[in-house]
């Protein structure tokens, strides 16, 4: 089980390149954007092209005040190639709540979708063939935008690491291109608070309107 305890930013994709905030050139025809109050807490790397794909190594610390993350792609060249191949992951729990899951999401209008046969065959294990432990399951809906996260537990103050290794595979999203027209869409990335903590935010949130009468 990968999971260790940070009290920092997770900054290991510093070892394969320079990290990058607000926007950043992935290669391949792409970029990757994310908006200025997440600086700091997203990272992206690419690790380069790879046939018809753009491979990428990405950071996110969540932090109190935030449970969602969107990164928006934007398709920069009419060359552009048609998958976007996550390979490693860095997701830092620092929200104040342990985790019971967590949820990937394509907002796009129909153009992209995860690619569920090029996943379970990266080398991966199950169930999907992309390591997501501690989480024990997976599931993607049936149109295949949405990754579904759980039967785990990322503790506050731990970092987890979906993807981390050679053997542990890779999380493929697939683009309809379509001639003379850039594409965008947007990955949303949000964690699962544990039923306990769901509790406690009810609690917090009686309290606070009691205060306000």
């Amino acid at each position: 089980m990968r999971v260790v305890r940070v009290g920092v930013p997770a900054l290991l994709l510093a070892a394969v390149g320079t990290a990058q905030a607000g926007v950043v050139n992935i290669g391949g025809g792409w970029q990757a954007s994310w908006d200025s109050s997440f600086d700091g807490f997203v990272q992206i790397v690419s690790d380069g092209v790879v046939g018809d794909s753009v491979q990428i190594e990405k950071s996110i610390e969540f932090m109190p005040g935030f449970n969602t993350v969107p990164i928006v792609f934007t398709q920069i060249d009419p060359n552009a190639v048609s998958n976007i191949v996550i390979n490693d992951e860095i997701i830092t729990n620092n929200s104040g709540v342990d985790w019971s899951g967590f949820r990937m999401q394509l907002i796009d209008g129909g153009d992209v979708a995860f690619d569920q046969a090029s996943t379970a065959s990266s080398g991966g294990s199950g169930p999907i063939g992309f390591s997501i432990s501690p989480f024990t399951t997976a599931s993607f809906t049936p149109d295949s935008m949405q990754l579904n996260i759980g039967g785990g537990t990322v503790a506050d103050g731990t970092s987890w690491f979906p993807g981390s290794g050679i053997s542990d595979g890779q999380l493929w999203m697939h683009v309809n291109l379509t001639p003379g027209i850039n594409k965008v869409f947007t990955l949303k990335e949000s964690y699962v608070p544990t039923p306990g903590a769901l509790a406690l935010f009810g609690v917090a949130g009686l309290a606070a309107q009691r205060r306000r009468r």
